[in-house]
């Protein structure tokens, strides 16, 4: 059952993305829209895509016969020597020529496959390149979001204990209570202020970070309205522990493209080994052909040629045979001294002419299993850091629903020592004291909440799945 929903899961991701990465929140949504569209990253993610789309062409196109039409002209001099003259002649080639690799050693197919791997990765890569923006756009935006919350709820702490603060000053002066009173009423006041302040400071701080990761001058030039905090009745999300691991190796794009990683490295050890097997290319020629003193008409006449050659490097040193075979159509030509047929045969064999095999072969080794190497130690550091992650969120999970609960029992606590200190049974400083901490209290729930949110950010951006 739990492979039959990570497989469902997986399909889901594939078919429909955009369905499954959209949120509820319009401000957010419109921020990640416009963020994709400005960021520069993307955009030179997008060309490395398009480029490798044509390097995929490219290596398919070496499969196919190139042709080229061909139109040659010779003018020369020859020497008689029984005549002891000069003559000048010319020559003229039209035709097409072609050249089709038969058999390369597979060589072609590596690179055509390697050429598609890379196609494929740098799909990852932008996907990779677009869900780090998001990710650092939501962790702003919600820190954003709950320092709001935050800074609203300790402006009103803070105009509270600011009246509590005049009215212990009024009762010293009316000699009711100590100076040691007062300096302790001065101190939760001061304290309740530094929250405040810090709290407005950073306010501002991740309003201009927000602004910052979206492209934006403010936000207000996002056209949706800011909203006013984060919806503090946060669910829990809908898988367990080992449901969430189990997406790590199918949907993380770092192991995506470590595993991509791999594949290229063998396709670059088989492109290397390619030159130790024999690859065979034919090429042709068709059309007209003549040569004439320059005295006499020039006629040309068909013909055509075909050659063969073989191609073979062995341990660095490299052997080509080639057999080439011209004809030219008898009935056309006019000379009775031109050739109609040749055939001709030659071999080249060249000494440690390709020592780039040795360096090449080895690299491709090496690199395979440098990439084999990096999967099983970034899986295993992906495994801990969502493990990580999902324990930040258990944590800051129960921390919320605990503040949640203390803030409730303080605001009521301090409402009741407020009555009773309108009766004067209680002193104000004991009030003050109780606001102090309901302040404490609103910074940790704060803090809790976006922990929270944060936490499951990072686990979404490891799997690429929404988990509640």
């Amino acid at each position: 059952m739990k492979i039959f929903r990570i497989a469902l899961l997986a399909c889901v991701l594939i078919t429909c993305p955009a369905k499954v990465f959209s949120s509820s929140d319009q401000f957010l949504d419109t921020c990640l829209q416009i963020a994709q569209a400005r960021d520069k990253k993307l955009a030179v993610a997008d060309e490395q895509l398009g480029l490798a789309q044509r390097r995929v062409f490219r290596a398919g196109r070496m499969f196919f016969p190139y042709i080229m039409a061909q139109r040659r002209f010779t003018r020369g001099k020859t020497v008689f020597k029984s005549a002891q003259n000069e003559q000048v002649y010319e020559s003229e080639e039209i035709g097409l020529r072609a050249s089709q690799p038969v058999f390369m050693g597979g060589r072609l197919t590596s690179t055509y496959r390697y050429e598609k791997l890379m196609e494929e990765a740098a799909r990852y890569n932008y996907t990779k390149i677009k869900e780090d923006l998001f990710y650092n756009i939501k962790l702003s935006y919600y820190e954003y979001l709950s320092l709001k919350m935050e800074f609203f709820a300790l402006s009103r702490a803070f105009s509270d204990i600011e009246y509590l603060a005049k009215k212990v000053l009024v009762e010293y002066n009316a000699k009711a209570i100590s100076e040691l009173d007062l300096v302790e009423a001065q101190n939760f006041r001061d304290k309740v202020e530094n929250l405040y302040r810090a709290s407005e400071r950073n306010l501002r701080l991740a309003e201009k970070k927000l602004s910052a990761l979206v492209n934006v001058d403010s936000l207000d030039d996002v056209p949706v309205p800011v909203p006013q905090g984060l919806n503090e009745d946060i669910p829990e999300i809908s898988f367990s522990l080992s449901e969430c691991l189990g997406f790590v190796p199918i949907n993380s794009v770092d192991l995506k493209l470590n595993q991509l990683q791999i594949k290229m490295a063998g396709e670059k050890r088989k492109a290397a080994r390619s030159k130790t097997i024999p690859k065979i290319s034919v090429d042709g020629f068709y059309g007209k052909s003549g040569e004439a003193f320059v005295t006499e008409p020039l006629t040309l006449a068909t013909a055509w040629s075909i050659m063969g050659r073989l191609q073979w490097t062995l341990w660095g040193n490299s052997f080509e045979a080639a057999n080439s075979q011209e004809k030219m159509n008898p009935n056309e030509i006019v000379e009775p001294t031109a050739r109609t047929d040749t055939n001709s045969l030659d071999f080249k064999l060249a000494i440690l002419d390709d020592v780039d095999y040795f360096i090449e072969t080895r690299e491709s080794r090496i690199g395979y299993q440098q990439a084999q190497s990096e999967y099983d130690d970034m899986f295993k550091k992906i495994t801990i850091s969502f493990e990580k992650s999902y324990n930040e969120y258990v944590n800051s999970l129960k921390n919320e629903r605990t503040l949640k609960n203390e803030i409730a029992l303080k605001q009521r606590k301090l409402a009741l020592l407020k009555k009773r200190n309108e009766l004067f049974e209680v002193p104000t400083v004991q009030v003050m004291e109780e606001a102090w901490k309901y302040a404490e209290t609103i910074s940790a729930f704060a803090r809790a909440l976006n922990a929270n949110y944060a936490s499951v950010s990072e686990m979404e951006r490891l799997v690429l799945i929404p988990l509640r």
